[in-house]
């Protein structure tokens, strides 16, 4: 499998993630020592370092944060033979896999605990974990919905730039730790743990249809005009 990863694009978020946090902490600061002598411009720089604070903790938990799911995916789809490629933080999406198969999407959570999902309703048990989630660590939200979206956006681009090719754009939700208990019954997207991506992408999409040679050709050409862009 061959794999690419938008850096330039990573290491803006890091330096977002460290910028929110050193604004964050020394606005914090300066409010806790300004609480007596003038309240309401102590509770202004609350405020701001509260914002600061929690933009950089988002930032660093979805892009800085070891794992990322980039670095999952690779490893996890290592197996996969030279039809597959992986594109990471490219304008197209977050996280894109060209094959046979057309192009596939996928959704990564990184959500621990126990997380149900039954006809279209999203049950997360995390326990103290979920206090977290006020300091800007990522929510579960309805990855179902956004992977749709994603394939939808995927689709009506693809269809513009290869409007004759007819190129398949599936998706899928993945999970990204190993500490997970996941439940699935009545989904209309698929619903995987990283460890069965690879399974999945072999053995998943089988019986749809699959794309000739020189049009896996043109797509990655397609594909690498978009990595020379970034």
């Amino acid at each position: 499998m061959d794999s690419f990863l938008n850096e330039p694009f990573l290491e803006k978020r890091r330096k977002y993630a460290r910028w929110g946090s050193y604004i964050g902490f020394g606005a914090l600061f300066v409010g806790l020592m300004t609480t007596t002598r003038s309240p309401l411009l102590a509770y202004l720089f609350l405020l701001i370092g509260l914002i600061g604070a929690t933009f950089g903790s988002y930032m660093a938990n979805r892009y800085v944060r070891e794992p990322r799911p980039d670095q999952v995916f690779k490893d996890k789809l290592s197996e996969l033979d030279k039809r597959y490629a992986l594109y990471n933080y490219y304008p197209l999406g977050d996280h894109v896999m060209l094959s046979h198969y057309g192009i596939t999407v996928l959704e990564p959570r990184a959500q621990e605990g126990e997380i149900t999902y039954e006809s279209g309703r999203w049950r997360h048990k995390a326990g103290f974990r979920k206090v977290f989630q006020l300091f800007g660590e990522p929510s579960l939200g309805k990855p179902d919905q956004d992977v749709i979206r994603q394939v939808k956006w995927v689709k009506d681009w693809i269809d513009e730039v290869m409007p004759e090719e007819g190129i398949p754009v599936n998706g899928v939700v993945v999970f990204t730790r190993s500490n997970l208990a996941l439940h699935v019954s009545g989904n209309e997207v698929p619903i995987v743990k990283a460890e069965d991506l690879a399974a999945f992408m072999k053995q998943g999409l089988k019986g749809q249809p699959t794309l000739s040679t020189a049009k896996q050709k043109e797509l990655r050409r397609v594909m690498d005009e978009v990595i020379s862009q970034a």
